[in-house]
């Protein structure tokens, strides 16, 4: 009977540790669930997260057909593809461009006309037309007007390049930069660019003529400087 007792007392001793280990294992595959699923959910979430970003409308790319200087009839006139969809940098390149160069030829288109008429003090014997920025005083005038010029481009009328609804836009040039521009409205912002394309065609047949026919801007339109000069 002892012996029985003693046998049967050994395996209740041995499978106390069988049980402990089958614990651990439970709890060690329960943690790896544990683990497996939070991975999963993140896994989830941030697939989520990604679609709802994919889902967010983008903005359009920038479109030079839609910016100012387009106007009817021509509308958006581009026939030698200057300017590409979603290339703002070179557009705000060719529309800077665009307006200093409108700028300057009203300014000389203007100047075409009226100097075979007004002559400043000094300036009395300066010959008209082409002829009076290659005829001393007439090439200082000429030089100091590029030297002002420069120094109001850089150190007043300066482009914002931050500004997308602003580009090209230089203000009112007889404020000086000075101040909030007047009449900073989409329409006379359109009407400077399609004067200044006039002018840049005006300023060039001006001097086309002028070269082929010798007759300064006056004259091509047959009127005589001398009976209006003063």
């Amino acid at each position: 009977g002892l012996a029985l007792r003693g046998t049967s007392s050994v395996p209740e001793t041995v499978a106390q540790p069988h049980g402990s280990a089958s614990a651990l294992g439970l709890v060690g595959a329960s943690a790896v669930g544990a683990v497996m699923l939070g991975r999963s959910g993140r896994a989830r979430a941030s697939g989520v997260a990604r679609r709802a970003e994919a889902d967010v409308e983008k903005p359009p790319p920038f479109d030079p057909a839609k910016q100012i200087g387009v106007t009817s009839p021509l509308g958006f006139f581009d026939p030698l593809n200057f300017t590409k969809v979603g290339d703002e940098e070179g557009f705000r390149k060719l529309r800077i461009a665009e307006m200093k160069h409108g700028r300057v030829a009203m300014m000389a288109a203007v100047g075409a006309i009226i100097q075979p008429l007004v002559h400043f003090p000094g300036f009395k014997d300066v010959p008209s037309g082409i002829e009076a920025v290659l005829s001393p005083p007439g090439t200082y005038g000429f030089v100091a007007l590029i030297l002002v010029s420069g120094l109001l481009e850089l150190v007043l009328w300066k482009d914002d390049e931050n500004a997308m609804d602003s580009i090209g836009d230089f203000g009112n040039p007889l404020q000086l930069g000075i101040g909030q521009p007047w009449g900073a409205t989409v329409e006379m912002r359109n009407r400077e660019l399609n004067n200044g394309r006039a002018a840049m065609f005006a300023i060039l047949g001006i001097i086309v003529a002028e070269l082929a026919t010798g007759e300064n801007g006056i004259e091509q339109l047959g009127l005589n400087p001398a009976d209006y000069s003063f």
